[in-house]
C-alpha cells in the first residue's frame, strides 16, 4: 500500500489484517459501511489510505473468486478438486496477485472463492 509512510510494513501488515477480518465477517460487505468500520476499529489513517487498504482485500476476494470460475470452467461438471491443487497452484498465484496476506488468509480466500463461485 504505497499510500502509508515508505518502510512501515509492520503498519500496512496491521491494516490489511483488520481489513480482512471485518470482510470475512460479512456475508456480503459493503464497501461503504466496511470502510466505517476499517476507520473505527484502526485508525489513524486518511480515506485514501482506508480505500486503498479495502481494495486490496476485495482484490484478494475478487481474484479467488476468478480462479474458482477458471477451474470449473476447465474441469467436468461433477469433478472434484485436488487440496495439492489449492495448496500448489492456486494458493501460489494468489499470493503473486495479492501480497501482504498470510498463508491461511490465502486459503480462507480460496475456499471462501470456491463456496461463492461454484458450489
Amino acid at each position: 500500500m504505497q499510500n502509508l509512510n515508505e518502510g512501515d510494513e509492520s503498519k500496512e501488515f496491521d491494516v490489511l489484517q483488520v481489513a480482512f477480518r471485518i470482510y470475512s465477517a460479512e456475508k456480503s460487505p459493503v464497501r461503504k459501511e466496511c470502510l466505517k468500520r476499517l476507520a473505527v476499529d484502526y485508525p489513524g489513517l486518511n480515506e485514501r489510505q482506508y480505500a486503498d487498504t479495502w481494495g486490496r482485500v476485495d482484490a484478494l476476494f475478487e481474484q479467488s473468486c476468478q480462479l474458482a470460475f477458471r477451474w470449473a470452467n476447465e474441469n467436468p461438471a461433477g469433478a472434484e478438486i485436488d487440496e495439492d491443487i489449492i495448496e500448489n497452484v492456486f494458493l501460489d498465484e494468489l499470493a503473486r496477485k495479492c501480497r501482504g496476506f498470510t498463508n491461511d488468509q490465502y486459503k480462507f480466500a480460496l475456499i471462501h472463492g470456491f463456496d461463492r463461485s461454484i458450489f
